[in-house]
């Protein structure tokens, strides 16, 4: 088996659970403003965030629009379609109380835990990560995340989003790792899996993000997604990797 002696982690969706806190800060916010929420269905106020967040994200990491654009228009775009129009205050009041509510919600994906504390002390362990800089900590926090990683690499604060091979390149350079013996564990296909394969680093793709946007396709009447190639490593469960490290 092949020896790895650095592992970076992404951190939304691959430890932190990402669709489970985002589920229960959305359902905070929107019950608590339920007069003007009082008369949309939550599921599909639900869906269609996660469609509009989806895919604001993809043209943020290629730089076609920028954070504000991300944070605001995927709360707009999702209430407008459900009935809640012209009212940008309220827009921007929900995509704040989302940065304060959900960033601190604990739930982390089943095993991570688990799997973090097998590899302490046998790997240098790193975060990298595309998410805003300013909530990152926050989450690891709550999370009880902490003490785990060397090292935390954030898109933000280097200027390039995963995928680009400039980010990854900014992470050897500051761990001092090898691509040849590092390993790259995330739960985003182009972001996390292409990205690593493109600079030469084995990859392990958690493939529960897949499923989930999997079922909102299916959900649409829209195909599920395929990939043409295969990562190093398919994880269904996070702690699944203890046999691979």
């Amino acid at each position: 088996m092949k020896q790895y002696t650095h592992l970076f982690f992404d951190l939304d969706g691959t430890l932190w659970d990402l669709r489970k806190n985002t589920l229960i800060a959305l359902r905070e916010i929107f019950d608590a403003h339920a007069d003007i929420t009082g008369t949309i269905d939550f599921d599909w106020f639900y869906r269609r965030y996660h469609h509009h967040n989806d895919r604001l994200w993809a043209l943020y990491r290629d730089g076609r629009i920028d954070k504000e654009s991300l944070r605001i228009e995927r709360f707009q775009m999702a209430f407008e379609e459900c009935g809640v129009k012209d009212n940008p205050s309220f827009y921007r009041f929900f995509a704040d109380e989302f940065l304060v509510v959900c960033p601190r919600q604990p739930h982390v994906m089943e095993g991570a835990h688990r799997l973090l504390d097998h590899c302490k002390g046998k790997y240098q362990m790193h975060i990298i990560t595309n998410g805003f800089s300013e909530v990152q900590g926050i989450k690891m926090a709550a999370a009880q995340l902490n003490g785990y990683f060397e090292h935390f690499i954030f898109s933000e604060s280097c200027g390039i989003q995963k995928p680009h091979r400039g980010i990854f390149d900014h992470a050897f350079s500051i761990t001092s790792a090898n691509p040849e013996t590092s390993l790259m564990i995330g739960d985003d296909w182009d972001a996390d899996i292409l990205g690593a394969r493109n600079v030469g680093m084995d990859q392990a793709f958690l493939s529960t993000t897949e499923a989930l946007l999997n079922e909102i396709n299916q959900a649409h009447g829209h195909k599920a997604v395929r990939h043409n190639s295969e990562a190093t490593y398919t994880l269904q469960q996070i702690d699944e990797l203890i046999k691979i490290v």
